[in-house]
């Protein structure tokens, strides 16, 4: 087996003879070379991911992170080490993933890490797969906040909370404030051993996802509703960085609490985007959490596609400005069930997403009168 991605130098021709001869050869690979994790703990472990003005530093010596998305429950769990190893094996050092709160907790007070009797509770062992992920020489970056985007029904919040008469998500609402300490108080034990500094793989935590596009509008920011969140990370123990994300030009600091990492969302522009982040946080290094390398699609619209040479020009631009990076998404995977998101334009955050059993009633429905026409 090639010793992670390194290829080695041999004559081709002598190969295809012995092949062809059918003499047996042995490729000699540099089995020498540290892996990624012999080099960042060689020494002993005394410090996490850190940000100095112009570079991370990981155990005190500088990083980039190049890091893909690959998300658990969008991926059969037999596929897992494998696609983890494609991503090694492409030159990646860090996979990013979601944590969907509605997965976890699909009923009020039911908790499911994989061994639920749930239809999806087979994808649903997180620390399985970050354990994987160690195995195959990567670190990793968790972004369990209550709402994730991530194009998936209700934004992972579970749609039970639409029982509570006047829950406001999203929100310093005392309500949802109650049900997300509970749910975290099940989940974030589970990351306490996996961190970095505890010999885990786990880097670094979001604590809220593209909130500035909450309040994009202009409605007030709930600067308690971010801090609570913040703390919640504290409270478990959790010592590795922790950040935000947003896209720069758009959302501003709106999203941003003191203390806590900004980093940016963004397809194009990079030179734009990096310098009004740069200029949030001078004393920081960049980091792109959603370098954005294709675009969902919604029903009947026109399929989205980028060139490989937009896309690589963007990525190269990125690397040389210099920014870290995280390709959203390295493997998009399936939405299993009916957990696909839905966009409502212009009120998607203040009425919540519709359920997918609405889609699935307007689908039809668009069919039927499409069929009738005809």
């Amino acid at each position: 087996d090639l010793h992670y991605g390194v290829i080695p130098q041999f004559n081709m021709e002598e190969v295809a003879l012995r092949l062809c001869c059918g003499i047996p050869f042995l490729i000699v690979c540099m089995a020498d070379l540290p892996t990624l994790y012999d080099y960042y703990t060689e020494g002993g472990i005394y410090s996490g991911l850190e940000t100095l003005p112009d570079t991370f530093q990981l155990n005190r010596k500088n990083i980039t992170l190049f890091s893909g998305a690959i998300h658990y429950f969008r991926v059969h769990p037999e596929y897992w080490r494998d696609r983890l190893r494609k991503l090694r094996a492409a030159g990646f050092n860090t996979v990013e993933t979601y944590v969907p709160w509605n997965l976890h907790e699909p009923e009020q007070d039911v908790f499911d890490f994989g061994k639920g009797n749930n239809d999806m509770s087979m994808f649903l062992d997180v620390v399985k797969y970050i354990k994987l992920a160690q195995e195959e020489d990567l670190l990793v970056i968790l972004r369990p906040s209550p709402y994730i985007c991530s194009e998936w029904d209700f934004g992972g919040m579970p749609s039970w909370l639409l029982r509570f008469p006047g829950l406001v998500v999203r929100s310093s609402e005392q309500q949802f404030l109650d049900r997300v300490s509970k749910y975290n108080n099940k989940l974030l034990p589970l990351f306490k051993d996996l961190q970095f500094t505890r010999g885990g793989p786990v880097i670094a935590f979001q604590i809220e996802n593209e909130y500035g596009g909450l309040v994009e509008d202009g409605s007030p920011v709930d600067t308690k509703y971010l801090e609570f969140l913040r703390d919640e990370f504290l409270k478990h123990d959790i010592v590795e960085l922790l950040f935000t994300s947003d896209n720069p030009s758009m959302h501003g600091e709106t999203g941003a609490i003191a203390g806590v990492l900004q980093t940016a969302n963004f397809q194009v522009n990079p030179e734009n985007e990096l310098s009004i982040l740069k200029k949030f946080q001078p004393d920081k290094p960049l980091m792109v959490m959603e370098f954005w390398a294709g675009w969902f699609d919604h029903w009947f619209e026109k399929h989205h596609t980028t060139t490989v040479e937009i896309f690589s020009d963007i990525l190269e631009r990125i690397l040389k400005f210099p920014s870290s990076v995280n390709l959203y998404m390295f493997h998009g995977g399936t939405n299993f069930g009916f957990m696909n998101g839905a966009n409502v334009k212009k009120t998607f955050h203040t009425i919540k997403q519709i359920s997918q059993v609405m889609i699935i009633m307007l689908l039809f429905r668009k069919l039927g009168t499409t069929q009738r026409n005809i």
